[in-house]
């Protein structure tokens, strides 16, 4: 069946084509009416959806863990007051990195409030001990005022947390170190890898976590062990002092929390006490005790 919309541009057709010996006048007349009628139809015409292509996950997973390992380079953001950030200013301490845009209908918001346990173990990991970094990867979208207001919502009160954007090339190459794999979703916004990203002081990738909801203890290990390893490095009773302390960082499953905890010392230096006290008591006894005479040998 005739499309209706292309109509006009027939008649304009069939009409230059029924009067060839028409003077200039009609010539030019019906020249513009088959251009009108070109504009006409290309206007009434559908236009055809781009092709969207499916996150691939297996490829994305691949893609996220073949990262680990592999050194960050050096970029520079806005902040949501609009201060120049650069990934530089984070080196020397271990780094989070959630990547997130701010139309998310759920999974980044879920993702970004569980980030929220990190401040539980402030005290025993040290409060100024790691950083956390939001950035948004919808470069449209996502400017300093809506990572602003994506911050407001998250009621986000860590210390040393800050939502930044950046350029789309910044994007394009922040994610491909990172392993972070995105793409444009026919329903609209993105389908991407749910994953959080930690930083080793050095600026290289130490550990991916996967999924919008987890536990206090998966999301804090990968920090616990970044910290003190990086710290035990130092030579003589400082760097003893760390392994001691690593060694006494434990997970409160009650609290949901780290927490610093010495009884494993204590008790061994309460059993040394006692052992050191029994010995100085037999010692003691012996020699209050009478002296044995023996028969002399002839």
């Amino acid at each position: 069946m005739m499309h209706h919309h292309l109509l006009p541009l027939i008649l304009a057709v069939l009409v230059s084509a029924a009067a060839p010996s028409m003077a200039n006048e009609n010539d030019s007349r019906g020249e513009r009416l088959y251009k009108n009628a070109i504009i006409t139809a290309k206007q009434q015409v559908n236009p055809i959806k781009a092709d969207y292509l499916p996150l691939d996950e297996k490829a994305a997973l691949k893609a996220s863990q073949s990262a680990i390992g592999k050194q960050l380079g050096d970029y520079t953001f806005l902040s949501r007051g609009g201060r120049i950030v650069r990934l530089s200013d984070y080196r020397g301490k271990p780094l989070v990195i959630d990547m997130i845009y701010t139309h998310c209908p759920y999974v980044c918001a879920t993702k970004t409030r569980n980030l929220e346990a990190l401040k539980l173990s402030r005290d025993a990991l040290g409060a100024d001990s790691f950083r956390v970094l939001t950035i948004g990867f919808d470069t449209e979208n996502d400017t300093p005022e809506a990572m602003d207001a994506f911050a407001k919502r998250m009621d986000a009160k860590i210390a040393n947390w800050e939502f930044v954007s950046a350029d789309a090339d910044t994007i394009k190459k922040l994610s491909e170190d990172l392993g972070f794999v995105f793409t444009p979703s026919p329903r609209g916004g993105f389908d991407h890898i749910t994953q959080t990203t930690f930083i080793d002081g050095q600026g290289r990738i130490y550990q991916q976590i996967y999924g919008d909801e987890f536990d206090n203890k998966t999301l804090l290990e990968p920090l616990k062990n970044m910290i003190y390893n990086i710290k035990t490095a130092e030579p003589g009773f400082a760097g003893l002092t760390n392994r001691v302390r690593l060694f006494c960082t434990i997970y409160d499953a009650k609290t949901g929390k780290y927490k610093v905890d010495y009884s494993y010392f204590y008790g061994i230096g309460l059993g040394v006490l006692v052992s050191l006290f029994i010995t100085w008591w037999i010692v003691l006894e012996f020699r209050r005790s009478p002296r044995r005479r023996y028969p002399r040998h002839i």
